[in-house]
């Protein structure tokens, strides 16, 4: 059994190429948390068409649901700043926040307190209550909008920040 460690998404492109019959591969390291969905969607593929090993995949896959939430919800509040679509978005963006909320909650359970963990559940918390402040009428659309820059710049954040996976 071949054993191959991956550093970031291009050594998972490289793996497209390999013909080995059994091959385990271990996740050390992505560049960003922005490249988990293709990493996770490649790795799915190599793992199932090469019936190969990653005991990793499903923290994959777990930092690719969070990359995904992050970057719709970045679509979303970038249109808002523009004031785009935002009454309708509130929602969507609420939803968002109580996902990203309780994505963090759950991997802690899991994986113990770690800084990446908090900073997706506040930033969930934060989204949620802001939104849900001016869906209540608590506060208007102008100050939902003043506090997008916020909100924006930690996303920007999670999305650039490196993923590394614990030594199985």
């Amino acid at each position: 059994m071949v054993n191959k460690r991956i550093f970031c998404h291009a050594d998972l492109q490289d793996l497209q190429l390999r013909s080995d019959r059994r091959m385990f591969l271990k996740l050390v390291s992505l560049e960003s948390v922005r490249i988990a969905t293709d990493s996770y969607a490649l790795l799915r593929t190599l793992v199932e068409r090469k019936y190969w090993r990653c005991p990793q995949i499903d923290l994959l896959l777990f930092v690719a649901t969070v990359a995904f939430e992050l970057l719709n919800l970045s679509s979303l509040l970038e249109e808002a700043t523009l004031g785009k679509g935002l009454p309708e978005a509130l929602v969507i963006m609420k939803n968002s926040g109580m996902v990203l909320e309780r994505l963090g909650k759950e991997a802690k359970k899991h994986l113990g307190e770690d800084a990446f963990l908090a900073k997706v559940e506040a930033v969930g918390g934060v989204l949620k209550c802001n939104a849900d402040h001016v869906l209540k009428g608590t506060h208007d659309f102008a100050w939902f909008q003043s506090c997008l820059p916020g909100l924006l710049e930690g996303i920007g954040v999670l999305l650039s920040t490196q993923v590394y996976f614990p030594d199985y």
